[in-house]
């Protein structure tokens, strides 16, 4: 007997139907076409892992969110939620010491999270992993084919937030040796809770005036115009130079350098208008070593993308190599494509098949196999139908009619 409860399916989960599966499929294919274009090759990793392979990727200082269970032999595993770890494992133990290596992919990862609309517990990344190249450079790389990517898909409305692990970093100098401080302050920054910060930092016997200035570079965004009009002139006197510092905090000046160079060479591939620079970003795995970045599109208050530079997760592995990437979110993508694109995708899959009918079963697997082998998608009605009851179903299923019958119909 078939019980009701049969057909649920786990929360977060979903199914894909008809229509539904082969635009994410198509969204899949041409982000990862754009990527390839780069020189970037394909490379996949299990859905499960053993559960200390992933923890890197996970913001220990937070919940857990890994999918966890045991084989017949005890041993923990899980389920990958994100890529960048396990294609660490893979880079550290299969592959030669062949640098740079441009890895793209595209699959399905699991994190057990709160459920809203666009955030399932279940879903698909496309992303590269740019593994032995250090720099500027670099990073300006995986941001140019993130944009291209997104792109690819009709994407054009979206601003990447670039921010930099320094700034953690030095404000972390004022808490040493107080790990549960250190994370109260990175927790801070994810959730942009900067009254908090402020407070958490003048506890620690910052003056007002230096909170202030931190916050208030924290709280800013900068576009990339405005990163130049920060930067010192060599060419001008010092005084000069001195005023344009001014309102620059020391402790932050090394991370606009390194931000300014990125996008210096990022504007050789015209990107840099797709920029905006928010010190306040920071990414929830901490294996993030510099430039991280999320990308936001109008609509949808949470990212749709992201990513940065890992210089040290691969010494979890046994390897010591630079290395920089972005995961992209196929369904948030999905949600974020304008509705003239989602209708003309719908469209264009409805027109894409041929119904081929009539009264002479051969010849209608004739013509079938004719056009498939044109490349058309084909379906058939061998018996059974006359001509207004083939071009009834035909309307029904959004194809087009091809009739061979007496009276045939002109060729598809």
């Amino acid at each position: 007997m078939v019980r009701g409860n049969n057909f649920h399916i786990p929360p977060g989960m979903r199914d894909w139907l008809p229509g539904e599966a082969c635009r994410k499929r198509e969204a899949v294919n041409r982000m990862l076409k754009a990527i390839s274009l780069w020189g970037y090759e394909e490379i996949n990793t299990p859905l499960m892992e053993y559960y200390q392979v992933l923890l890197p990727g996970e913001n220990l200082s937070g919940s857990d969110q890994l999918y966890k269970l045991t084989d017949r032999d005890g041993r923990i595993l899980a389920l990958r939620s994100e890529m960048t770890t396990p294609i660490a494992r893979v880079i550290s133990s299969k592959l030669p010491d062949d640098y740079p290596q441009r890895l793209m992919y595209g699959g399905e990862v699991f994190r057990y999270e709160e459920i809203q609309t666009g955030k399932q517990r279940e879903f698909c990344q496309v992303g590269v992993e740019l593994i032995g190249e250090k720099g500027p450079e670099a990073d300006s790389e995986v941001l140019a084919i993130a944009i291209e990517a997104l792109q690819a898909v009709g994407l054009k409305d979206f601003t990447i937030s670039l921010g930099h692990t320094g700034v953690l970093k030095s404000l972390s100098e004022n808490f040493t040796g107080n790990e549960t401080q250190l994370n109260e302050v990175r927790n801070l920054l994810l959730e942009k809770d900067f009254v908090g910060l402020g407070s958490c930092l003048s506890a620690v016997g910052m003056k007002k005036e230096k909170v202030e200035r931190i916050l208030g570079f924290l709280t800013r965004q900068f576009s990339a115009s405005d990163l130049e009009q920060l930067q010192t002139n060599p060419d001008q006197g010092q005084t000069n130079q001195e005023e344009r510092q001014e309102d620059l905090p020391p402790e932050l000046a090394e991370v606009f350098a390194g931000l300014r160079q990125t996008i210096h060479y990022l504007k050789l591939y015209g990107y840099e208008h797709n920029i905006q620079v928010d010190l306040s970003t920071l990414r929830s795995q901490e294996y993030y070593t510099g430039m991280v970045f999320e990308i936001y599109t109008p609509g949808i208050g949470y990212p749709i993308g992201g990513g940065g530079r890992y210089d040290e997760l691969l010494r979890y592995f046994g390897k010591d190599c630079a290395a920089t990437g972005f995961a992209l979110g196929v369904e948030r993508i999905l949600l974020s494509l304008p509705q003239d694109i989602t209708e003309k995708a719908e469209g264009q899959e409805q027109a894409s098949f041929v119904l081929v009918a009539g009264t002479d079963s051969g010849k209608v697997m004739e013509r079938a196999r004719q056009l498939r082998m044109t490349g058309r998608r084909v379906i058939t009605e061998a018996e059974g139908l006359t001509r207004s009851q083939a071009e009834e179903r035909a309307e029904g299923k959004g194809a087009i009619l091809d009739w061979c019958g007496e009276e045939r119909s002109d060729e598809v």
